[in-house]
């Protein structure tokens, strides 16, 4: 058994001791953003504060982002249970990496590849957001021949041909915010969201007024 930390957000680095000791693992880079967390003597209240409300007082924190870093550039998780290779990339935050379990066709795609979640930009720690993500994309269209089953960290497992409609999805939506689109269609945003996730309505804003602003201090 081992563990796997997709990428540092919160939600990604959560363990409870009821699972044991097996090892947990990140990227390299997802390790040491965590760690840098971690280092600070106040993380704890840190972290409860980010921690949304209704659920703030179950989250276990006693081990939480006790993560192990792989060398830069592994390519498999150092384990002896079935071959999975590690498809690290920079799209929605450092370090993040998806799992291809390729004996069995299994894509796990961490914070991407959602049916509820549009793309979500590191706007904060990249310095070019939107090729990070278009080349994420990229990295999942070349393996997706394999791919019988995709599982994002948010919303619904999906087929070999869910993975492509949403590599699809997800690539018009990065590029509608690319090109300052003022109108966005995508499924899940507005009235056809699903309902309970009508806020990431609310995260595209904020994305797209962030680019926008990005784009002004490029261009004065």
């Amino acid at each position: 058994m081992a563990g796997f930390a997709t990428h540092p957000d919160w939600d990604h680095v959560l363990w409870h001791a009821e699972l044991g000791e097996a090892p947990r693992y990140g990227t390299a880079r997802c390790a040491a953003s965590i760690a840098e967390v971690l280092s600070d003597a106040d993380w704890k209240a840190r972290v409860a504060e980010g921690l949304p409300p209704e659920i703030a007082e179950e989250v276990p924190l006693d081990l939480f982002g006790l993560i192990t870093g792989l060398p830069a550039d592994t390519a498999r998780i150092p384990w002896d249970g079935p071959e999975v290779r590690i498809i690290e990339h920079r799209a929605h935050a450092v370090g993040h990496a998806a799992l291809f379990i390729e004996e069995r066709g299994v894509l796990v795609a961490g914070d991407m590849l959602s049916d509820v979640l549009v793309p979500m930009l590191d706007l904060d720690g990249a310095a070019d957001p939107i090729e990070d993500y278009l080349a994420a994309l990229r990295l999942f269209e070349a393996v997706a021949d394999g791919v019988e089953v995709v599982i994002p960290g948010h919303g619904s497992t999906g087929g070999a041909d869910e993975l492509r409609a949403r590599i699809d999805q997800d690539r018009a939506y990065v590029q509608a915010l690319r090109d300052n689109q003022q109108v966005v269609s995508d499924p899940r945003l507005g009235p056809s969201a699903k309902p309970g996730w009508e806020w990431v309505g609310d995260v595209h804003d904020w994305q797209a007024q962030r680019l926008a602003g990005r784009s002004l201090e490029s261009h004065p």
